[in-house]
């Protein structure tokens, strides 16, 4: 057993010396061949690697080595994982401890080789789960380390890599529970703290602002409310809350920011005092425009009394301000999952809150810079923030589908072959014409003739002269006290119509034309519209007469064969011929006369005659 701890430790030596002396050389060749001269079972030389590596990097770390000799050991250890000379966790391990070991500065160094090589940890030997797991670890040790108000960009920096390193639908980065975080307290002074701070400044002679003490309190009141909004369901909590947003906003519409940069006007300057001169130019960040490559940032406004002046002439105070009101609304009328069941708002408090919103809105809109442009973004973030509550709400499905190839999908029982040329149809040969799906070819050879399928009497859907102007008929009964705006007869697309079917189906179109003399008189559309009712009532008539002696001829026949009937009962009953159609019988055009007044006969009105368009 002591000869196996021995031969170990002699080898892990072997390979520290190995490492020491290969990891500036960025060489895998090289670096492996070194390895692979070593003597050792498999199992052995990976155990004895993997502490190498560590027993490395602390020793460069109490040498006190720069930020590039430790990475280049990171890199060493991920070409030795690619080759399987040892494990997959060894480089996430060897960021731990060197993470765990060096300052903020140095870390600042070491993350910015892990973000820049974000691509090798996703390769799938790496993008594990005990690899997601390790960075995961690595990253929020760092973020505990940090001071967020002094260490924001690299803070952000953090959020980002872990955001692009794991997909949206990862939940351990989620606030499914929908927390706030109520470490986040903002102090300001009380009333009386206020009063003795100013009658201490009016004793020594110092000029003291004039502050209005209830906008400072219902100013940075609503602090509270915005990291707790669910106190907000409280009858008291609620009173208050509505008291100081209602004033808050009447101060900025009574005074709004009137410069385009936003600036502090030169009186509050002056009544600021000397004290605060070094604090202007932070509380300007509005005179550059939107877009600038000069940036400022306020991880935390302060809460002096003094700046309070200064403060409200910003224009990124008021938008800080009305955007944390928005946010806040937002999740008093949003239907969140783990939202307690007494947590609804009453019917007064939800139509006060979409009256506030919208004058929220109209504020920004008139706080410059880009007032219009900032509402509109704005107004879209929020409505993605209603959709990422939708997506929290079904418990976080993932957006994306598993991928299909279909181009290896194959029917089931057929072989895969080449599709055979389309035949050419014969008329005295039926042939059954196969397109590649069994529905496609049940219908592609329902009728081999397309054209014969086209003119079949089943695709004519030509009406009636009855069922057609039916409408018509009824309107132009006096009883029906139809208007003559609101009847048919005076469409356009009725009379196209009405007229087609009378050329192709009745003598009426001929007949009731018009002379030549009264043609050009009367031409357009109340020419048409006469025509047609002229025609419609000639129509109506036919079609009264017509039912009259059906009637008439059914009564006839029926008492024609009753006797017959009880006389014979093995005798057939006697066919009655049915009347001639007139009206829906089609007309040879060629031989019927322009000046023929006739009155045509019309039969069954209702009977559908087929004709070929």
């Amino acid at each position: 057993m002591m000869a196996a701890q021995t031969a170990f430790d002699e080898l892990r030596e072997k390979y520290k010396k190995v490492i020491l002396s290969q990891y500036a050389a960025d060489d895998a060749g090289a670096f492996k061949a070194a390895i692979d001269a070593l003597d050792g079972s498999d199992p052995q030389r990976k155990m004895a690697l993997e502490q190498a590596f560590r027993d490395s990097s602390r020793a460069m770390l109490v040498e006190g080595k720069p930020a590039n000799d430790l990475t280049a050991v990171v890199t060493c250890a991920v070409n030795c994982a690619r080759q399987d000379l040892c494990g997959q966790v060894v480089p996430f391990t060897l960021l731990s401890d060197i993470l765990d070991c060096v300052t903020l500065d140095v870390c600042t160094d070491v993350f910015h080789y892990v973000d820049s090589h974000v691509n090798w940890w996703l390769e799938p030997r790496f993008y594990t789960m005990s690899g997601k797991n390790l960075l995961l670890r690595v990253c929020n040790n760092l973020l505990r380390r940090m001071s967020k108000p002094q260490n924001t960009v690299f803070c952000g920096r953090i959020q980002l890599f872990l955001a692009h390193l794991f997909p949206i639908y990862e939940k351990s980065a989620l606030n499914l529970t929908s927390q706030f975080n109520q470490d986040n307290i903002t102090e300001f002074k009380t009333t009386e703290e206020i009063e003795a701070t100013s009658q201490n400044a009016m004793d020594t002679g110092d000029p003291e602002p004039k502050i209005d003490y209830q906008v400072y309190q219902q100013l940075w009141s609503l602090q509270s409310f915005f990291s707790r909004p669910s106190d907000c369901y409280t009858t008291d909590k609620w009173l208050q809350f509505r008291g100081a947003i209602d004033g808050i906003l009447n101060v900025f519409v009574m005074h709004p920011l009137e410069s385009l940069g936003g600036k502090a006007s030169t009186a509050a300057k002056g009544r600021a005092g000397a004290q605060t001169d070094a604090l202007v130019t932070a509380a300007e960040p509005c005179s550059l425009p939107i877009g600038s490559e000069q940036e400022f940032y306020f991880p935390k406004y302060l809460t002096s009394e003094k700046l309070m002046d200064l403060e409200l002439h910003d224009c990124n105070f008021r938008r800080q301000i009305l955007v944390q009101m928005l946010v806040v609304f937002q999740y008093l009328t949003g239907s969140i999952k783990f939202k307690a069941q007494n947590q609804v708002l009453t019917d007064a408090q939800d139509t006060w809150v979409k009256t506030t919103k919208n004058r929220v809105f109209e504020v920004l809109k008139k706080t410059p810079p880009n007032g219009e442009a900032f509402t509109a973004y704005i107004e879209q973030m929020m409505q993605r923030e209603e959709s990422w509550i939708d997506w929290k709400n079904n418990s976080c499905p993932r957006f994306t589908k598993p991928r299909e190839d279909f181009r290896n999908i194959q029917a089931p029982g057929r072989e895969k072959r080449r599709a055979p040329a389309r035949p050419q149809y014969t008329p005295n040969k039926r042939v059954r014409w196969d397109m590649g799906s069994s529905e496609l070819t049940r219908v592609w050879n329902i009728n081999p003739d397309n054209l014969q399928a086209c003119s079949a009497k089943e695709r004519q859907f030509t009406p009636s002269l009855g069922v057609y102007f039916d409408e018509a008929i009824e309107q132009s009964d006096p009883d029906a006290m139809v208007e003559d705006q609101y009847k048919v007869v005076n469409e356009s697309g009725f009379q196209w119509r009405a007229l087609r079917l009378l050329s192709r189906h009745s003598s009426y179109f001929f007949a009731g034309a018009p002379s030549k003399a009264s043609a050009k008189s009367a031409v357009g559309p109340e020419s048409i519209s006469s025509f047609l009712e002229s025609t419609i009532t000639q129509i109506a008539k036919d079609i009264s007469t017509t039912e009259q002696q059906a009637s008439s001829s059914s009564s006839t026949a029926a008492a024609q064969q009753a006797p017959a009937a009880t006389a014979q009962p093995q005798q057939s009953k006697q066919q009655q011929p049915a009347p001639a159609a007139a009206v829906d019988k089609p007309m040879d055009t060629d031989t019927v006369s322009v000046e023929n007044t006739t009155t045509p006969t019309v039969s069954d009105p209702k009977a559908v005659q087929p004709v070929s368009s």
